[in-house]
């Protein structure tokens, strides 16, 4: 299939845009050039305006093991910083001050796209090769611009029960309509048997409503329920795909955070401090829906946020060049370029690290320490009375930073309604005075189908600032469940 059989799933706003600017020259082909222009068009500051001569950036050897300033200088790492300078020597694979504080190219700046090209190439290679890299603000930026790639007013998306729900603000920024697809908590993910039922009868469920443009779909490290599909799964749903003719957006920001069954770790099976080659890291990723495209429709949305730092807000899309195209013209009115410094500073460390399996292993030292944290919250969840009383049932999870708790409530006494206004306020009000925040179940549900089961919270193992306060942090929320049930009991 070409890239051109796919652009009627571009919407018509987007096919219609196209990239202008009043600073650029074109002229015929019998006109030569001058070897050696020189500008007086645009509005670009020579960057001797600038007022930094170099940035150093010192880094840390991993996770937490942050160091005090007046300790840098005996430092290894210290001696040989990463400098950023204003001129670069190496201007294929260092991004310097001259370009990375100047207005930039819409879709990113060469080094780093290069790099993102060698890495997708390594860790998730395409199943075609006419596909294309953006840069964009963030994860979050890039599932807007995908929703303005694909959807036209009163366009379907096809989005999983519970799901991060932010991005239903950027569907229906867009006119589009969201309908739920329920998840599988017994399986992995998204229930493929829901999926095929909505589609193979959808005039009789949604009369009136197009089929779906696309499937908004986290596969790995599901955000909230951490659950992973499995490779058999996503073939399957790529079958529907090609079949009803939809495209797959793939937001993928947790897929390098994969953890190893919790029984695995505390039997011994898997060790956390064995060394792990990156050729064996990468073979153990969930494989992303990209190595299966052959029919260029999926399009993969990653960040830097989870691995390197979200203040960045930097992230980027793989897609076929059809789509990428329109994706560039929508930043060209909207965001315009990349921040330059988010992109020096994730390049430039990078290449200090050693390129692609540098940044690798620093990936594998961050996944390490999720796989410690997940252990000490599942030792306390596991602890508790609230657990050895079955008031709780705690989800594994795949990958990712978040762990679902689901909450025992007796299905006799209670209708889901019921118990999703129950846990709206009591639960809510528990953990509040019990000092510590969750995200409650119902919050991240968008349709009545997921009441059936919203009996749930998350929990995340990334924000506190140390093993202790896991421990404590949990124990307060189980602490909660079990004054929740004393006040049920009582009524």
């Amino acid at each position: 299939m070409t890239t051109s059989d796919l652009e009627h799933l571009i919407s018509k706003r987007a096919a219609a845009r196209y990239s202008s600017h009043f600073s650029q020259n074109t002229a015929p082909a019998h006109i030569k050039a001058h070897p050696e222009p020189l500008s007086l068009g645009g509005g670009m500051p020579h960057y001797g305006f600038f007022p930094v001569e170099s940035i150093a950036v010192h880094l840390t050897d991993a996770p937490f093991s942050d160091k005090k300033l007046e300790t840098l200088k005996a430092d290894s790492k210290s001696k040989n910083p990463v400098i950023i300078p204003k001129v670069t020597d190496r201007p294929d694979d260092i991004i310097d001050l001259k370009n990375g504080l100047q207005y930039s190219y819409i879709q990113g700046l060469k080094p780093l796209l290069l790099f993102l090209k060698e890495f997708v190439q390594k860790v998730y290679p395409p199943a075609y090769n006419d596909w294309e890299v953006v840069l964009n603000n963030g994860a979050g930026n890039g599932l807007n611009k995908v929703c303005d790639l694909f959807l036209d007013p009163g366009d379907v998306v096809l989005v999983e029960e519970f799901t991060f729900t932010p991005f239903l603000q950027s569907v229906e920024n867009c006119g589009g309509i969201p309908i739920p697809i329920k998840l599988d908590f017994q399986g992995k993910g998204l229930d493929y048997n829901h999926l095929k039922y909505e589609l193979e009868n959808w005039e009789i469920l949604h009369p009136g409503l197009p089929l779906p443009k696309f499937l908004y779909t986290i596969p790995t490290g599901q955000n909230p329920t951490g659950l992973t599909q499995p490779l058999e799964l996503r073939k399957k749903i790529y079958k529907l795909a090609e079949k009803f003719d939809f495209g797959i957006l793939e937001d993928d920001p947790y897929g390098y955070l994969t953890l190893p069954p919790y029984k695995d770790v505390k039997s011994g099976k898997f060790d956390v401090d064995a060394p792990v080659t990156v050729d064996n890291f990468v073979k153990e990723l969930a494989p992303s829906y990209l190595t299966i495209d052959t029919s260029k429709r999926v399009v993969r949305v990653e960040t830097f946020s989870k691995v390197f730092a979200p203040g960045l807000r930097l992230g980027y899309i793989i897609a076929n060049k059809s789509f990428i195209k329109a994706i560039n013209n929508y930043s060209n009115i909207s965001t315009r370029s990349p921040s330059g410094p988010s992109q020096f500073l994730v390049n430039n460390v990078i290449q200090h690290l050693g390129g692609i399996d540098g940044w690798l292993e620093w990936i594998i030292k961050v996944r390490r320490e999720y796989i410690i944290r997940r252990n000490v919250m599942l030792d306390a969840l596991y602890a508790s009375d609230a657990y050895k009383k079955n008031l709780i049932t705690v989800i594994d999870p795949d990958a990712g930073m978040f762990i679902t708790v689901v909450i025992n409530y007796d299905k006799s006494k209670y209708t889901p309604a019921e118990y999703k206004q129950l846990t709206s306020k009591n639960l809510f009000y528990k953990t509040i005075e019990n000092g510590v925040a969750v995200v409650h179940g119902p919050n991240m549900a968008f349709d009545n189908l997921a009441d059936e089961h919203c009996n749930f919270v998350r929990l995340t193992i990334a924000s506190p600032p140390d093993h202790a306060t896991i421990t404590e942090a949990t124990n307060r929320f189980t602490k909660s469940v079990e004054e929740l049930f004393e006040e049920i009991e009582k009524t």
